[in-house]
């Protein structure tokens, strides 16, 4: 069995598997059968080496990768596999801890604190001294302490760096860390740091583990972090040799701790070490690499290699301009549907975006036109809790229906957020409302203009409540929708919550809903509240065909890495959506390097048709008009099977010779009062300048010397 394993590798592929008398480091290209080297890498030192299994340990990061392995191990060498220690670093630093802790501390039987533990504890410590819980909500405050454990900032620092808000937090985290200890508990970030401190300040256990130890083998090395990164290298005794198996062009999880240095000095930390490029893939065709390798060779933090392919079977990359994100989503659906035609099940195309807010315009077109699909780890977007919130205050601010004459839709908008964000407004008071709403025979929100049997202070709270939706529809009627939804994000308190608390995500998501009812008033100026609100019900409502499972897969980039479909679709490939504009506003070139290996993250999980697309046209979320990804630029186009109009006048008139064009369609200008802006249309000398939405359209002679190139 192991002889055939054998001879099915490739040549690095087998020299991988077989180095034994020396560190080793694996750079496996996306699709270059980096697991099966692994494991046919283990069953060798079995049964070719004589190494014992109990002796030889794999690491990894997902039970489920984990699990994957142990099932392939097994195929390979039988029962003997159930002896090799597999697991997640999670699962064996808690085996090091139930085992060594009391070295430091804890008891064999200590408690693990999950997230509602963890809330817990932060909930008795807020009421304890009087802290509210609206300020200072308990996830926020857990949010803030993993984020200082992953940066290993301890208790002392976070309360000498902290300032103003960030002072009590700090304070929180002090007092956290205090109960847990007293409790003689450990946190997910916990299990890893304490196995970390142990292994450092007690000799006696490292050496006992190493002791155990021939053979180290680390899975996705390009996702670990220092803390993880230095519990390997304190379980690497004299004789121990460790085998690293990533890819640095995949990683992708920096803002989980991750760093791509660590891949990339490994062999100094580890001497001496052979270094084996997988760079034959099996997963995609030359097109697809070709582009792959020619994008991701404009990173610095890498060590180059070439993807190549054997495969004859090639099909060109499908690049697409649409004039505004409606048309691009009606041309993703139309590709989808077309290669549907062509015998391809819809459970082997997937949809790929940078941000979850992104899938609002693909979801409402395929409900639209019966197109199957299915949100992979994630929640489809009129789900999102924080839509479902908005909508409800949306519905607060209606006029009567006279279909719903007792206007019951308004008792369950009430109850979803007359306490979100928190008013301190308890269940007991929303029940009291709901009964004197039915001794009165009215709705709930009408009992809040005069509440009654509630205590005043209380009362007072409800009166507010209602004046400012009051005020909201004074708003919409002077000032129409739009201004109402901003001045309902400030005056709720919704927007400055989810700021607080640093859910960008979530705020993402709203400003992406603000983008809906400002298409959707595009398309019909005269539209209504109560006609918007009517049209998400009855999208919303539409039955399922029950093949949701069976259709396209749509999800965020991160979620797809280690997946593959025979089809990819990868969407709004514009400047300030992908790249990101705050990744690389936080972090500069490092920041851009990490945008561009999520897109060829993206792109190697295609397997034989990659389709790219990006539109034109004005964007609420970058307040600003849209501009195609400088990434774009970066892959090769010569085989282009499809490109749009627009795209293809810019392209006629770079090409056309003797031209003397200073501007041209597409450029990015600086205007000296309506500052940056971008060219739509030239006529001659004068050109039609998309600038800020405040600004709006201009017509601008471009020989004015306010204007010039940004």
């Amino acid at each position: 069995m192991l002889k055939n394993s054998l001879e099915q590798l490739n040549g690095p592929q087998r020299q991988a598997a077989m180095i034994a008398d020396e560190h080793v480091r694996i750079i496996a290209g996306a699709g270059s059968g980096k697991t099966r080297v692994l494991m046919v890498r283990i069953a060798y030192l079995i049964e070719e080496i004589g190494i014992l299994p109990w002796r030889i340990m794999a690491i990894t990061f997902t039970n489920k990768a984990a699990n994957e392995m142990k099932e392939r191990l097994r195929a390979m060498i039988g029962p003997t596999a159930d002896d090799v220690r597999i697991s997640t670093i999670h699962s064996l630093c808690v085996r090091m801890l139930r085992e060594d802790g009391m070295t430091i501390g804890y008891p064999s039987t200590f408690t693990i604190l999950d997230p509602d533990d963890q809330h817990a504890i932060i909930r008795r410590i807020e009421a304890e001294r009087s802290i509210s819980k609206k300020d200072f909500s308990p996830a926020s405050v857990t949010s803030y302490i993993s984020s200082c454990k992953s940066a290993d900032v301890p208790v002392e620092k976070a309360l000498a760096q902290a300032a103003s808000k960030q002072k009590v937090y700090a304070e929180l985290y002090e007092q956290y860390e205090k109960v847990r200890r007293e409790m003689k508990a450990m946190d997910f970030d916990d299990l890893l740091r304490e196995a970390d401190r142990m292994l450092k300040t007690e000799p006696q256990v490292r050496e006992k583990w190493q002791k155990r130890l021939d053979y180290i083998h680390v899975d996705e090395f390009q996702d670990v972090d220092p803390v993880q990164y230095s519990i390997v290298r304190q379980l690497c005794g004299p004789d121990t040799k460790v085998c690293v198996v990533g890819d640095p062009d995949q990683t992708i999880y920096t803002w989980r701790g991750a760093s791509v240095d660590l891949i990339l000095r490994f062999d100094k930390d580890f001497v001496p070490c052979q270094t084996i490029i997988l760079n034959e893939n099996y997963r995609s065709t030359r097109s697809i690499l070709d582009a792959s390798n020619k994008l991701i060779a404009n990173n610095m933090d890498r060590i180059k290699k070439d993807l190549f392919t054997s495969s004859k079977e090639d099909d060109p990359i499908v690049f697409h301009e649409s004039l505004e994100d409606s048309e691009e989503s009606v041309f993703v659906a139309r590709q989808i549907v077309d290669l549907h035609k062509q015998g391809i099940p819809y459970s082997d195309m997937a949809l790929l975006y940078r941000s979850n807010f992104l899938s609002r315009t693909f979801e409402k077109t395929f409900r639209t036109v019966g197109l199957p699909y299915r949100i992979y780890g994630g929640i489809r977007f009129y789900e999102r809790k924080e839509i479902k919130d908005i909508l409800s205050y949306l519905r607060l601010c209606t006029e009567p229906d006279e279909n719903d004459p007792d206007r019951l839709a308004l008792n369950l908008a009430v109850t979803r957020v007359l306490n979100v964000p928190k008013r301190s407004i308890g269940e007991k008071t929303i029940e009291k409302i709901r009964i004197q709403a039915a001794q009165e025979q009215i709705n709930m929100y009408e009992v809040l203009s005069h509440p009654e049997n509630i205590a005043k202070s209380t009362a007072s709270k409800l009166l507010r409540f209602y004046d400012m939706i009051e005020d909201l529809k004074n708003i919409r009627a002077q000032s129409g929708l739009l201004a109402m939804f901003d001045a309902l994000l400030e005056e709720s308190g919704y927007e400055k919550m989810l700021t607080e608390s640093d859910e960008q995500e979530r705020l993402d998501n709203i400003l992406e809903l603000r983008s809906d009812i400002a298409d959707s008033l595009k398309d019909a100026p005269d539209m209504t509240l109560e006609q918007y609100l009517q049209d998400i019900a009855l999208f919303t409502d539409r039955s399922e065909d029950g093949t949701e499972q069976s259709g396209v897969t749509m999800m965020t980039v991160h979620a797809s890495k280690g997946l593959e479909f025979p089809v990819v679709i990868v969407t709004d490939l514009n400047e300030g959506i992908f790249p990101n504009g705050r990744a690389i506003n936080e972090s500069g070139r490092r920041g851009l390097e990490e945008e561009r290996r999520l897109l060829y993250v993206a792109m190697t999980r295609a397997k034989k048709k990659l389709i790219l697309t990006w539109s034109s046209g004005y964007s609420y979320m970058l307040d600003c008009y849209k501009t195609p990804s400088r990434f774009l630029d970066e892959i090769p186009q010569e085989e282009e099977e499809e490109v749009s109009d627009a795209l293809q006048e810019s392209t006629d008139r770079k090409r056309s010779k003797g031209a003397k064009v200073k501007y041209r369609k597409g450029d990015l200008v600086e205007h000296k009062v309506f500052g940056q802006g971008i060219i739509i249309d030239i006529d001659h000398n004068t050109a039609m300048i998309a600038f800020g939405h405040k600004t709006g359209v201009k017509k601008i002679d471009l020989d004015h010397p306010a204007i010039q190139k940004a």
